[in-house]
């Protein structure tokens, strides 16, 4: 795995990746595209095309596993680590088939009139749609990360419960257990109770995550996936509504 504090230029590693994914994959994904179906485009960037791909594709490698690393310490958005694999898969495939399709392609320029081109134009066609899933996915992949990292940063929501809280700071686990649904979510963690009613909807892992512990006592739960976190848990400190008596 690929330390989290690799860096280039003084600058971490996996933002400047991430740009390269972002940029190289889509045009080359294009250029591919455009390659495939323009013979003069073909001639003039055809190598060039497959070879940004390429690039494309081996730098989301890169990010996956700087990626890897950078979910140790904060948040795991979990969409856009799916997003994140099935791009990397797609793009790999992708440009194995564009460095096939412009080989056949290469020996079918050079073979004799009257030959067969069936084999470069059907994997032409199959590396021209590879590639719109690569451009899709790579939007997708964006965007999700956007969202968690964002959605994750500007929200500050107010410890106000689904339901009045009792007045006295010492809350029983049977009164938590009552608070057991999206209506109205409270939490125990490490002695004290937490209403994550608010959070439901801000999670960046999903609503079902944070859904599965109305009710309990989240503390192995909440360590296993936020114990290095000091933002995860500055953030639970804001919903905290008592202490588990």
């Amino acid at each position: 795995m690929i330390p989290l504090d690799t860096s280039f230029l003084g600058l971490p590693l996996h933002p400047l990746v991430v740009h390269l994914v972002v940029v190289a994959l889509p045009v080359g994904a294009l250029a591919t595209i455009a390659a495939v179906v323009s013979p003069p485009v073909r001639a003039r960037f055809g190598t060039l095309a497959v070879a940004t791909l390429t690039i494309g594709a081996l730098a989301a490698g890169v990010a996956k596993l700087s990626g890897e690393d950078l979910a140790q310490t904060v948040i795991r958005p979990e969409a856009h680590e799916r997003f994140g694999n099935a791009t990397l898969v797609v793009a790999l495939v992708t440009a194995a088939l564009a460095w096939v399709w412009w080989w056949l392609e290469r020996r079918r320029e050079q073979a004799p009139p009257g030959t067969s081109g069936f084999g470069a134009m059907a994997t032409g066609g199959l590396v021209a749609t590879a590639s719109i899933a690569v451009a899709v996915l790579v939007a997708l992949t964006g965007h999700s990360g956007a969202q968690a990292t964002w959605t994750s940063r500007l929200a500050t929501p107010n410890a106000t419960p689904g339901q009045a809280a009792p007045t006295a700071s010492t809350i029983t686990m049977e009164e938590v257990a009552r608070h057991n649904s999206a209506d109205s979510c409270w939490a125990v963690v490490e002695g004290g109770v937490y209403d994550l009613t608010q959070w439901i909807d801000l999670h960046p892992g999903g609503r079902q995550r944070i859904l599965d512990l109305c009710g309990t006592d989240a503390t192995g739960k909440f360590e296993l996936q936020h114990s290095r976190n000091p933002r995860s848990n500055a953030q639970l400190e804001r919903l905290k509504i008592g202490e588990l008596g």
